[in-house]
């Protein structure tokens, strides 16, 4: 089977978008146990939002690896 880079870019996409939901996940239990530092709690937006945005990317690849 020959290497099909959207695909690649559509898991790595994917892959790092869980990364950064876990990531947020994490945060938010450290928060409410309050062993988070006070800078975590505020990135916890931008966490979600590099994770919407990888997300986005893997499905336009996955749009683009379909043809449509």
């Amino acid at each position: 089977m020959a290497f099909n880079s959207n695909t690649y870019h559509a898991n790595k996409c994917a892959r790092t978008a869980w990364e950064w939901i876990a990531r947020a996940k994490d945060v938010k239990r450290r928060v409410a146990l309050g062993t988070a530092y006070d800078w975590e709690a505020e990135r916890i937006p931008f966490m979600v939002f590099y994770a919407r945005s990888d997300m986005r990317r893997s499905l336009f690849f996955r749009r683009l690896r379909a043809g449509k």
